[in-house]
């Protein structure tokens, strides 16, 4: 068995307001939120006596899903989220059209941090992305796959090329 991605977990203050802006930006649906608590969760997590309300949300496209965790009645202070902090890390979601996933952030009251950019070298080239700090500033990078450039194809002759015709015999 190969291995992959199954979610990215996101510990979150309001379930509620995480469901709707990743439901949004993702364009994806949403699983709960289930209430869970007990020995089992309190061993996996180290949270004694905290009720967590959990969702998934499943990005349109699929892939690994989002999962959204609030921790009630378990002390929690916020993280520094600043991606120059070590251990700060983000999710990066693929976005078939990058302009309409910003628009169903801004009907959010979410803004992206900059300009969406154009990814000049690595894997990544030819991707545009962009941030954005979504509830709790947790930052989520949007991706969009480069489009397939038109290109003209040249005429091609019903008969091959004298010399191609040679080379099939």
């Amino acid at each position: 068995m190969r291995s992959s991605l199954h979610h990215i977990g996101i510990t979150v203050s309001n379930i509620d307001e995480a469901i709707r802006f990743y439901s949004a930006v993702s364009a994806g649906s949403a699983t709960g939120p289930l209430i869970k608590s007990g020995p089992a969760v309190e061993a996996v997590t180290g949270a004694s006596g905290a009720q967590i309300a959990q969702a998934f949300v499943t990005p349109a496209g699929g892939g690994a899903v989002i999962e959204l965790l609030e921790y009630r009645g378990a002390p929690g202070d916020p993280i520094d989220p600043q991606p120059s902090r070590v251990g700060s890390c983000h999710a990066a979601l693929i976005v078939a059209d990058l302009d309409d996933a910003l628009a169903r952030a801004a009907t959010l009251g979410v803004a992206p941090t900059s300009a969406p950019q154009v990814a000049t070298q690595g894997p990544l080239e030819g991707w545009r992305y962009v941030y954005l700090i979504g509830p709790d500033e947790v930052r989520l990078e949007l991706l969009e796959a480069p489009q397939p450039r038109e290109h003209s194809v040249p005429h091609c002759p019903s008969r091959p090329h004298p010399a191609t015709s040679a080379m099939l015999a």
